[in-house]
């Protein structure tokens, strides 16, 4: 099994769990103008939610991860009508969500710890196939998580481009004013753009949980790779975030395999830092209307 081969499975794997992460967070982004904080939280209950609709349903693993996706969606709703509309018109409304969906991440997390116990759980493979490149094997999850990620925000893209609600959403996001001069409803996107974006936490959620054990501060570490991918890329930009999130998994998989996974994160927030201080916009920054 060569070097490269394994790098490039893990670079996959890593960019599309990142992206399904950083594409919500980016689109939150471009039309509220806040981070989701509470976003890697969101990620978390979606994968324990996962898991109780498998295990006292019986439903296959990938009904049981769409019936989440739908109910997490709702539950984005709320979220957004709890702790995004009654904050973001307020002055500093930014800097009031941010703290909001701070608070929000400790009580979903509190909430997780009473609702499912202390146990370890896991959601079994997304399937079992497995493909062979140049030796390296993915498999399963790997798999799925390979192709799935990508697909699911191209479709993403589509959408933006090609429908009423995507050109509602990148109009709020050029010019705010002037968008609701045109009779936008802010509302009914920030409503939009909350539910997507739990969407794709949840699904990611549940990717990662059929690769490790479930915890309640499970979401802490993809978002924090997610904001590495923002700092990257450039927050605003589904281009940019696109390839952030194979380049820092990229780099990840390289600083694991060549220098250990104690340095992996190490490596990964010096790049961040480094980037930041030489064009704080990101590198690849591009408005969402050019992904």
């Amino acid at each position: 099994m060569s070097s490269l081969s394994v790098v490039l499975t893990s670079t996959l794997v890593l960019g599309g769990l990142y992206l399904l992460m950083a594409a919500g967070l980016t689109l939150i982004w471009s039309t509220l103008r806040v981070f989701n904080f509470g976003h890697g939280a969101l990620l978390m209950f979606g994968a324990y939610l996962t898991w109780t609709l498998l295990t006292t349903t019986g439903l296959p693993l990938v009904v049981a991860l769409i019936g989440a996706v739908v109910a997490m969606a709702a539950i984005g709703a709320i979220y957004e009508f709890l702790l995004v509309s009654p904050f973001i018109k307020r002055p500093n409304g930014d800097m009031l969500v941010m703290v909001a969906t701070l608070a929000a991440t400790m009580l979903l997390q509190s909430g997780a710890q009473l609702i499912w116990g202390p146990e370890l759980k896991q959601l079994p493979p997304f399937g079992q196939g497995r493909v062979e490149v140049a030796g390296s094997v993915a498999q399963g999850t790997q798999l799925v998580t390979i192709v799935l990620a990508p697909l699911l925000v191209g479709l993403l893209a589509l959408v933006l481009k090609r429908t009423g609600i995507g050109l509602t959403v990148r109009a709020l996001e050029q010019n705010r004013e002037h968008a609701q001069l045109l009779g936008i409803a802010p509302r009914r996107v920030y409503l939009f753009v909350v539910m997507v974006a739990v969407g794709l936490a949840t699904v990611a959620g549940a990717l990662l949980a059929s690769m490790q054990f479930m915890t309640p501060a499970m979401g802490a570490d993809p978002l924090l790779r997610a904001f590495v991918v923002l700092a990257f890329g450039g927050a605003g930009s589904l281009a940019g975030t696109i390839t952030g999130a194979y380049a820092i998994g990229l780099l990840e998989a390289l600083t694991t395999y060549y220098f250990g996974l104690s340095w992996s994160p190490v490596l990964v927030f010096l790049a961040m830092i480094i980037i930041m201080l030489v064009k704080p916009e990101g590198l690849l920054h591009t408005r969402v209307r050019s992904a």
